[in-house]
């Protein structure tokens, strides 16, 4: 089980009692105390199993931002390296606080902080899948804070990384009541997801109002072998090629792999598996294989995905013949898609979901 990346952002108050402090330079005089409050991020490293390297909850580049609700005035701050951020905010107002971090200064999901006018600025920001990357996964939290001139205090700012992290632990068969697969040599060729929601917001789950059901929306919808070509980053995101593992009833393949995608809610109910008509889909993780020289897939749907969450299918065990399409299941009755699968979710304890 990984450690939580919850509570990572440990705010402490400062308190600087023998002048009051200038507000910055566009905001009007204020009377009252000014203190410096200093965001300090820190977290035990986790291993990112992407690659064997990095941490799935490294900060980086981040920002601070502290909007004052009594006058509408609003401070920011920002750090390319994860180090400290200070802000001087006001004694007795309070502030609504958020923290982004790993955020892209450049591309379609670039983020500057100098751009910020309003909260809504930053949680109906929209965030690309692959603006994330190992040791910077993106992350988001919020926080309310009413700096005192008394006493010393910690806060913290609770973040969450935007994607969902899908794990396959083992891959086994079990053709004892297929004598004629048993003969054959299943080998594992490649693993990876399909139907990965292209885009999320920082500031809400899959519930975003504005996310797009159209295809384009979508990454892999038709899956790897209809020779869809891999944006930068994704396939080490969304998948694992050229595994080539033979699999027997005797030797399981049990090397993790560890994709991320955004959250999703579709359930596997609500799949067409038609090609031909378009609407949201499950997400799905697929395992491409031989049986000798016939390449099949079979498919996993995975649980309705919340963000922050790690999915593992711990212990996936297949049955039978797979389909000829990775989005269709169309086998004879008699040769049906069997598979069993074993869930179990992680990151944080306190977060988890019964699945």
């Amino acid at each position: 089980m990984l450690q939580s990346i919850k509570k990572i952002l440990l705010v402490g108050l400062m308190v600087s009692c023998a002048r009051p402090l200038p507000p910055v330079s566009e905001e009007p005089e204020e009377k009252g105390t000014w203190v410096e409050v200093l965001f300090r991020a820190g977290g035990e490293a986790t291993k990112d199993s992407v690659s064997g390297s990095g941490a799935e909850n490294a900060i980086g580049r981040w920002a601070v931002f502290a909007f004052d609700r009594e006058n509408g005035w609003f401070r920011y701050a920002s750090s390319q390296s994860g180090s400290d951020i200070p802000l001087k905010l006001l004694v007795g107002h309070y502030y609504r606080c958020f923290a982004i971090v790993n955020y892209p200064e450049n591309g379609t999901g670039a983020f500057l902080p100098a751009t910020v006018r309003t909260a809504e600025d930053l949680t109906e920001k929209v965030a690309y899948l692959g603006d994330n990357g190992e040791g910077s996964l993106l992350m988001f939290g919020e926080a309310g804070l009413l700096p005192t001139d008394t006493e010393l205090r910690t806060k913290t700012i609770n973040v969450t990384r935007l994607v969902s992290r899908i794990d396959v632990t083992r891959v086994a068969v079990d053709f004892s009541a297929k004598p004629q697969l048993a003969a054959k040599t299943f080998t594992l060729r490649h693993i990876y997801i399909t139907n990965a929601y292209r885009t999320t917001c920082y500031g809400e789950d899959y519930t975003y109002m504005q996310l797009s059901h159209a295809r384009a929306s979508w990454y892999n919808s038709g899956g790897w072998h209809r020779g869809e070509a891999a944006e930068a980053g994704m396939d080490a995101l969304l998948g694992k090629r050229d595994i080539n593992a033979v699999i027997t009833a005797d030797a399981p393949y049990t090397v993790l792999s560890s994709f991320y995608a955004f959250p999703n809610a579709t359930p596997a109910s609500a799949d067409t598996h038609q090609l031909d008509v378009w609407e949201k889909r499950c997400t799905r993780i697929v395992l491409e294989a031989t049986l000798d020289d016939e390449t099949f897939y079979y498919q996993v749907h995975v649980p309705e995905m919340a963000r922050n969450h790690i999915y593992s299918a711990r212990d996936i065990v297949i049955l039978g013949r797979g389909s000829r399409d990775p989005e269709i299941i169309d086998m004879p009755d008699d040769d049906a898609l069997l598979i069993t699968v074993t869930w179990q979710d992680g990151w944080d304890q306190e977060d988890d979901v019964e699945i």
